[in-house]
């Protein structure tokens, strides 16, 4: 098999998989554009954004996108499912970092943090700031996968309530308690937290109306670290300017990069982190994990790990 990567890979790992798959030719080069020799690659092994319809058609031996990321919304579905190409993704290495990344946002709202900063910047020492604990708080997971799994064994660590949301409402181990999607805004007044991990498809682009945001208790905060388009510029800025909760804590936004004139900068009660939650040295080694399982089940003709329903998107 002919491979190209479109990113920059550690000596180590190529050092790896060419001792483990010796038989297949390895290319490597980060700018997709500039490489010459598309129409003989067999795989392709990229972050995704740089795989348009272009690039689709030259290729015209591809059979397998292997993608580094676990979003693949921006890929060309249309011309992928047309070509009858193979597509996966990492999908579950982000947990550990996504979920420690939440549980930050969330130990930092309870114990004032960003309040206590603020007073260090100005050399006040002040013990009135009350602060509380997360223990017995009651917390809500929009989506019940490796994420939101890892998020609920966290959360349940120090001692919260974890209620997992999916599509279906099936049960789930790892949670205390699951429900359907259809019936989130019935328990949005039992939480003290919302976490968000949805994935970009159709039926998540503005799911997050005015309506969820009122049925929250004042005192919740809601925390986005999946995709910005969950909640559109319009309900975050009302949800904001209005104080209809306590906190909006969001890594992803609706326009990102966001700029820097944005209103949504400007709000005491809305924290942004530019979409880093994911983020992690061990990124590529863990990408590489399901990489080479995948090739050796790609060998023996075995179903791939991760395999992308494109009708689906996920």
């Amino acid at each position: 098999m002919n491979i190209l990567f479109t990113m920059a890979i550690p000596t180590d790992l190529k050092q790896k998989q060419e001792q483990q798959f010796p038989e297949h030719t390895y290319n490597y080069i980060e700018d997709i554009a500039l490489y010459e020799n598309l129409a003989e690659i067999d795989c392709i092994v990229s972050y995704g954004s740089d795989i348009t319809e272009a690039v689709l058609e030259k290729a015209k031996g591809l059979r397998w996108l292997m993608v580094f990321s676990a979003g693949v919304e921006e890929l060309p579905h249309a011309k992928l499912q047309e070509k009858n190409i193979i597509v996966t993704n990492v999908r579950g290495i982000h947990a550990i970092p996504m979920a420690e990344f939440t549980m930050a946002y969330m130990l930092s709202h309870v114990k004032k943090l960003s309040d206590f900063a603020s007073n260090q910047a100005k050399s006040i020492w002040d013990r009135s700031i009350e602060t509380f604990e997360l223990a017995e708080q009651t917390v809500i997971v929009v989506g019940t996968g490796a994420i939101g799994s890892q998020i609920s064994h966290l959360a349940q660590v120090f001692q919260m309530n974890v209620i997992g949301v999916n599509t279906s409402g099936k049960p789930s181990k790892a949670f205390d308690k699951a429900i359907a999607i259809e019936n989130l805004k019935d328990i949005l007044p039992d939480a003290d937290f919302v976490v968000s991990v949805l994935p970009e498809t159709k039926g998540t682009i503005n799911l997050y109306q005015r309506a969820h945001f009122e049925a929250m208790k004042k005192t919740a905060a809601f925390i986005n670290i999946g995709r910005g388009s969950a909640v559109s510029e319009e309900v975050l800025q009302e949800v904001a300017k209005q104080q209809l909760i306590d906190h909006l804590y969001l890594d992803v936004t609706p326009i990102e990069p966001l700029p820097s004139d944005h209103a949504l900068w400007t709000f005491p009660n809305v924290t942004i982190t530019p979409h880093v939650s994911a983020l992690s040295p061990k990124y590529l080694y863990r990408s590489f994990e399901i990489w080479l399982e995948n090739m050796e089940k790609f060998q023996k003709k075995e179903p791939l790990l991760n395999t992308i329903n494109l009708k689906r998107g996920y």
